[in-house]
């Protein structure tokens, strides 16, 4: 998952003014002219008089100081290429490229030693034909080496950044654009107060009905992710009830109550958009994991939670938050944590943990915690880990998903060895000549209210076992980012 979403009841209206949105992740790499990604949703241009708002995050895994590359947010009619937003080949940061002879650039700024120079100017020393590009206005610029710095950032590995343009177009097929690298987009921000160092101004044909994600040449790519279109700067603005984010509107759920879908990402506070697990408390904290550590949100904002509290922060697999108001934290090669009036404990291999590695916890009925871990199945129970001696075959295998059923059932998911069912009895596989194959590699298990056992399995499918037999389902290519992590 790569970033936060809740779902909640909603009485009052909402906007509904998100045309288009793609809240994960894609890498992108060597795409060559790439390929549509809209499914014909939305389209802009033609003669039109309306404007419309584009977001896309960026992390870049290709760098300014090692390779030569290009990679774009870009705009195609047809096959035809329109305005791309990105990093052009040799330009070296962040800029518009297929867009009109107006302001600066440094494409080449490397080559030629320049900084800044005059696109048509450019164009014509290095005869070079079409149009080129022009600088995005950054609040971050990168220094240039001789203690000034220049308008623009270079692209550098691993920093991440959001983008925001706006095309206003015209009868005439040109569009007016305005494009914020960084923006800000906390709560009461507008598009009026955007600081002018990262706004620019330029005009390009903008006409469109597809989008292309792209990238060529040198390095690892760029990822691409919390994309969408909108018909307003708001709708990418958490106003006063919270994160507006992407795909804002009102569908409709069981029993016909209506529902927000609301977004927190990085500009609304989230520590880092990769989330990799939640939990809730009993005093309604809801609790955040990622590769950093755990952070605490009230529904308003997010606190880290780390050595002050006496955790290391570190990747975190998995959280609970139990019936005695515990905050229990799974993490990868720190042990299994422990949050609980207001103390912090840690319980590793030494205390009677199979593995450092926590994957997956559950609470039973019992008030008991199971706990999965890489290298079995471990139980938390009157203040002490214990082993499970119904589950000694078991042992040394990678538990990767657990749920709890009925009075002492268990469903075991494990890496490499398939689904078992644990109960007073002993333990059972489940096996099906047709499906073993997704069965050994379970990443998620649920119980739903008609009994019916769903599998996360594979690197894009869900199983579904009704009445001792599986139904298969498969994520559609363009969603299967990658595999099903929760249910």
């Amino acid at each position: 998952m790569f970033l936060l979403a809740l779902l909640g009841a909603a009485a009052g209206s909402v906007r509904a003014t998100i045309l288009w949105s793609d809240l994960g992740a894609t890498l992108v790499k060597n795409t060559g002219p790439g390929h549509d990604i809209l499914g014909g949703a939305v389209r802009g241009g033609g003669g039109s008089t309306n404007t419309l708002y584009f977001k896309f995050h960026v992390n870049p895994l290709s760098d300014a100081g090692t390779e030569e590359y290009f990679a774009a947010f870009e705009l195609y009619e047809g096959d035809s290429e329109r305005l791309a937003v990105g990093n052009a080949l040799k330009a070296w940061g962040y800029g518009a490229f297929n867009v009109d002879d107006t302001g600066k650039t440094n494409f080449n700024v490397f080559e030629t030693g320049s900084t800044n120079i005059d696109t048509a100017d450019w164009r014509k020393t290095n005869n070079v034909a079409g149009n080129w590009g022009i600088d995005l206005q950054s609040s971050n610029p990168s220094p240039d080496g001789a203690g000034g710095f220049f308008k623009y950032e270079l692209v550098r590995k691993g920093i991440e950044r959001t983008i925001v343009f706006k095309v206003q177009y015209s009868a005439d097929g040109k569009g007016q654009v305005t494009a914020w690298l960084d923006p800000n987009l906390n709560s009461n921000a507008t598009e009026e107060n955007q600081p002018p160092g990262l706004t620019t101004h330029f005009t390009a044909d903008a006409s469109f009905n597809q989008v292309r994600l792209r990238h060529g040449g040198n390095g690892d790519g760029w990822t691409f992710s919390e994309m969408a279109i909108a018909t307003s700067f708001s709708d990418f603005v958490m106003d006063d009830s919270g994160p507006a984010g992407g795909a804002a509107g009102r569908t409709v759920g069981r029993g016909q109550l209506p529902f927000t879908f609301r977004v927190w990402q990085r500009e609304q506070g989230l520590p880092q958009n990769l989330v990799r697990a939640l939990g809730q408390t009993r005093d309604g904290y809801i609790w955040v994991g990622g590769d950093d550590g755990v952070s605490r949100f009230d529904g308003v904002r997010f606190v880290s939670f780390g050595l002050p509290e006496g955790f290391k922060a570190g990747p975190v697999q998995t959280l609970l938050g139990d019936s005695q108001g515990a905050l229990w934290i799974g993490s990868v090669g720190r042990g299994l944590g422990r949050w609980q009036d207001g103390r912090f404990a840690l319980f590793n291999t030494k205390n009677g943990l199979p593995s450092d590695s926590v994957n997956a916890l559950v609470e039973d009925s019992e008030g008991r915690l199971w706990v999965g871990t890489e290298e079995g199945l471990a139980l938390w129970d009157e203040g002490q880990l214990q082993a499970v001696p119904s589950a000694k075959a078991l042992a040394g295998q990678p538990i990767t998903a657990l749920f709890a059923f009925g009075k002492s059932g268990m469903w075991i998911g494990v890496r490499g060895a398939g689904v078992f069912q644990l109960r007073a009895e002993g333990l059972t596989a489940l096996r099906d000549p047709a499906y073993d194959r997704l069965l050994q590699d379970p990443h998620c298990l649920l119980v739903d209210h008609a009994g019916r056992l769903w599998i996360g399995a594979g690197d894009d499918s869900v199983l579904c076992r009704e009445g001792g037999q599986f139904h298969p389902y498969r994520l559609p290519r363009h969603l299967a980012r990658h595999y099903i992590s929760s249910l």
